[in-house]
C-alpha cells in the first residue's frame, strides 16, 4: 500500500531503484506545505512492495518532483528532476520514514477515542493514534482529522476517508512548519452520531 492522504497531494510511484527482491526505493508525487510549497516524495519498501513508507528528502532546494532515481547499494543513491537538479544520499535517506494512515489492530474498540500524540514534544514527526468503534447498523464511519495552528487556522487534513472499526495511526510531519503549538481534531460521523475531540501537541525544532 502506497501512503496517501494528509499532506500528500498526489501519490504514485513512477520510478524505481531496486536494491534486492525485498528492498526498493521509488519516487513520484508530492506533498504540500504552507504557502503552496510543493516537495517531491521518496518511497521505500523492505518487504517486496507489500507496504511502503515515504519521506520528503529535501527541505532547502524545493524540488517539486523526481523523475529519475538510482541506487548503487542500500545507502548510496541519487534522485533528480527533469532539469537536472537533484539530491544524493550516502545513508539510505533520512532515518525518519512515514507510513501515512495505518490500521494497527482489528480488535473492536468499546468507544471512539483520540490518544495523545507521541512523541510530544516532537521534531519533526509524530504519530497520532485513534480508535473507531463498531457501528453494526452503519458498518463504516466517516473519519476526518484536521491539524490547526495556534491561531486556529486549518493547515492540513491528515485523514478524510471511510474506515471500518479498529485502531489506526497516522503520521504528522512537521517539515515545512515552524516550531510551536498545534492542535489536532478528530471528527467521526457514524450514522446520526458524531464524535469530536481535540488535543494539543508541541513541535520544537
Amino acid at each position: 500500500t502506497i501512503p496517501s492522504g494528509g499532506i500528500i497531494q498526489n501519490s504514485f510511484i513512477g520510478n524505481f531503484a531496486v536494491i534486492n527482491r525485498d528492498s526498493l526505493f521509488g519516487t513520484g508525487g508530492y506533498v504540500l506545505y504552507p504557502n503552496n510549497q510543493m516537495r517531491g516524495i521518496m518511497y521505500k519498501t523492505t518487504d517486496g512492495g507489500e507496504t511502503w513508507k515515504f519521506q520528503v528528502p529535501d527541505t532547502g532546494i524545493h524540488i517539486l518532483g523526481y523523475g529519475f532515481m538510482e541506487f548503487v547499494n542500500k545507502n548510496n543513491g541519487w534522485a533528480y528532476n527533469t532539469s537536472g537538479t537533484g539530491i544524493h544520499t550516502t545513508t539510505g535517506g533520512d532515518t525518519i520514514w512515514y507510513t501515512g494512515i495505518q490500521k494497527i489492530s482489528n480488535k473492536i474498540p468499546v468507544n471512539f477515542k483520540l490518544f495523545q500524540n507521541y512523541p510530544n514534544p516532537f521534531n519533526p514527526g509524530t504519530v497520532i493514534r485513534y480508535e473507531v468503534r463498531s457501528q453494526s447498523a452503519v458498518g463504516e464511519s466517516e473519519v476526518r482529522m484536521i491539524i490547526y495552528d495556534i491561531t486556529g487556522r486549518e493547515i492540513t487534513t491528515l485523514v478524510n476517508e471511510v474506515q471500518n472499526t479498529g485502531t489506526y495511526e497516522v503520521d504528522f510531519s512537521g517539515t515545512g512548519y515552524s516550531s510551536g503549538v498545534y492542535f489536532y481534531k478528530l471528527i467521526i460521523t457514524a450514522g446520526k452520531e458524531v464524535f469530536t475531540e481535540t488535543k494539543k501537541m508541541l513541535m520544537l525544532k
